[in-house]
């Protein structure tokens, strides 16, 4: 072989390599990939879906769960939710002076919202998730595909899909708690703590798994706990409903006219609602209401005139105030302008908190509904804040209290020592060591501005943790949770043919956030999951939350060849809990190939 022979030789293997090199996945730099947007998820894309504002709605609710667990962190935590007026029972002084009324501003109707809503908040999650779960398929019944075979198909993927999609951020969640527990940072009441760290995480696999045991529906209260993380009580009442809500579509989708389901629906949520079953009234209700709006032709449908808006204004009155009932705590104080209610709370309904329960449960059902018929309030829900707290609403849920137990502490500490405060941010001491709780207008006014304080420097901490957790924690349960689907239907021999499939089932919303990488010959995108409890849930997967395919049928087609444009370095690789309860909704129960290829955008625990 000559040198020119080599020299050419030489010439095309650098070629062959360099062209190989140049197609490789190679990853992507520095500077591409920490963006804000990466790092924090803001902003998040815009959304044109009809449905999108159910996003925000379950992620203000999450939100706010949030901010009614940070209360009896920050103020007295026996007196934290009673209500304007109410004699404070632990500061009497005897028959001199018999009565320690509270006045703080935040205790009034409808303000007291903001700071005490979050039972109320959890029946929005629940009836967020009955409707996103049911929302596909009752709107292909209603254009003729009832009978599609491919129902079967998808509600076995979404009951195959749902345990994984809860459950397993759930264990990580609390897996990190139980080494905050080993570490010292956290009390756990009636968690042992361990000699040998074997044995603490033997201790966690058998509570986790009698915590998402499958067979167990019907649980007294406290066996919805999971030991080493009592805020995922939601998620058996989440799985249990999710169950409820695709057996209820099995059995409706030969009812080929709309009143009929609605008479079927409606006789499911009343017996529910009786029996004083309030998760599956809350899920029944859910479908019922997405059997009318289906019906009704969708959201735009529902625009009021100003006389029935009107009507409607009065409804979510009416639900934020039952929305801000205090829970029933004689012991700590009384309840003036609301001990009324118990006379008209059905004797089932007494040993479910109180009664108050019920009406939560009312108070979320009336705010969901009457916010669908008022245009404006779609409109707030759709705002880019509202909508970033719907993608990451599950997470939110779950990881809230950690990054107030790390940073909570050492941030009250001193934040309460330059103020003067005393535990609590409405307990003062004063010099000559003397404990009181309030104080004159300047005390509150003062007190108020600590509470600022506290959530301007947690909250973008609690956002910031949910976004990453939300990324690597809970889109890769839902990943994981299609893969196993995928390939125990398919067998999982034909992996190029599976990797299509998947590809095409993760269709990514519109709000989502992108983790840059390099795809050279396709592109990728995923679902969104609130929730368990859905992110509407795995429309079934919170949601979540919560926690589907909530876009209008009109516009599907072109979502779905939008997101599907998209490529995964410039798309995220989240999914919203909102959404959740549309992880199985990440693709809709009644799509037209057998594998649900089509788009769904997910709203979730």
């Amino acid at each position: 072989m000559t040198v020119a022979h080599l020299a050419t030789l030489g010439q095309r293997l650098r070629e062959t390599i360099g062209e190989r090199l140049h197609a490789l996945p190679l990853p992507p730099s520095i500077s591409r990939v920490l963006t804000f947007q990466n790092l924090t998820g803001w902003p998040p894309e815009k959304s044109t879906r009809d449905t999108a504002w159910l996003d925000g709605l379950r992620g203000v609710a999450a939100f706010l769960v949030m901010i009614g667990h940070f209360g009896p962190t920050f103020w007295s935590p026996m007196t934290y939710e009673a209500p304007y007026g109410a004699n404070n029972k632990g500061m009497q002084g005897g028959d001199d002076n018999p009565r320690y009324p509270m006045n703080d501003i935040f205790r009034l109707p409808l303000l007291r919202v903001w700071f005490s809503s979050g039972h109320a908040q959890v029946s929005i999650f629940f009836v967020l998730s009955g409707f996103v779960l049911s929302w596909s398929p009752l709107r292909s019944m209603r254009q003729g595909q009832s009978q599609n075979s491919t129902l079967g198909q998808s509600l076995s993927s979404a009951v195959f899909r749902r345990w994984v999609r809860l459950y397993l951020p759930c264990f990580a969640i609390a897996f990190w708690q139980l080494w905050e527990f080993r570490a010292g940072w956290r009390v756990m009441a009636g968690v042992p703590n361990e000699e040998y760290i074997f044995m603490q995480i033997w201790d966690f696999i058998k509570r986790s798994a009698r915590f998402a045991n499958p067979f167990w529906i019907n649980r007294r209260d406290n066996q919805y706990v999971h030991a080493y993380d009592w805020t995922m009580w939601t998620i058996p009442h989440e799985y249990a409903g999710s169950l409820m809500v695709f057996l209820t579509v099995l059995a409706i989708s030969r009812i080929k006219k709309a009143w009929k389901r609605t008479v079927v629906l409606s006789m499911l949520a009343t017996v529910a609602l009786v029996a004083a079953q309030w998760d599956f009234w809350l899920f029944a209700t859910g479908v019922l209401f997405a059997n009318y709006v289906v019906a009704q032709g969708g959201f735009e449908k529902l625009d009021p005139s100003r006389l029935q808006q009107s009507m409607w204004l009065a409804v979510l009155l009416i639900g934020l105030l039952l929305a801000g009932v205090p829970p029933r705590l004689d012991v700590y104080y009384d309840r003036p302008d609301y001990e009324w209610l118990d006379v008209f709370t059905p004797e089932d309904w007494q040993d479910i908190e109180g009664g108050g329960r019920l009406w939560w449960c009312w108070g979320g059902i009336l705010c969901v509904i009457s916010f669908a018929h008022l245009p404006l309030a779609r409109r707030f829900f759709e705002l880019p804040l509202m909508r970033y707290m719907g993608r990451i609403s599950y997470m939110l849920y779950l990881v809230h209290r950690i990054v107030l137990n790390l940073v909570g502490g050492r941030l009250t500490t001193a934040v309460y020592k330059t103020f003067g405060r005393s535990g609590y941010i409405d307990i003062s001491k004063a010099a000559d060591g003397s404990i009181k709780a309030g104080g004159n207008f300047g005390f509150r006014c003062t007190t108020y501005f600590i509470y600022l304080i506290l959530l301007l420097v947690i909250v973008p901490l609690v956002f910031l943790a949910s976004h990453w957790a939300e990324v690597l924690i809970d889109a890769p349960s839902t990943r994981l949770a299609r893969s196993i689907d995928t390939w125990f239907v398919k067998g999982g021999a034909d992996h190029t043919q599976t990797e299509k499939t998947m590809e095409e089932l993760e269709t990514l919303p519109t709000h989502s956030v992108s983790l840059p990488i390099h795809a050279p010959d396709h592109t990728r995108s995923y679902i969104d999951a609130p929730s368990p409890s859905s992110r509407a849930a795995d429309e079934a997967d919170l949601h979540i939350k919560g926690y589907t395919d909530m876009s209008p049928s009109s516009s599907r087609a072109a979502d779905e060849a939008d997101n599907h444009t998209k490529s995964y370095t410039s798309t995220p690789s989240s999914s919203s809990r909102a959404a959740d309860e549309a992880d199985d909704e990440d693709a809709p129960l009644l799509a037209e190939d057998p594998f649900h290829v089509g788009t769904s955008e997910r709203q979730h625990v």
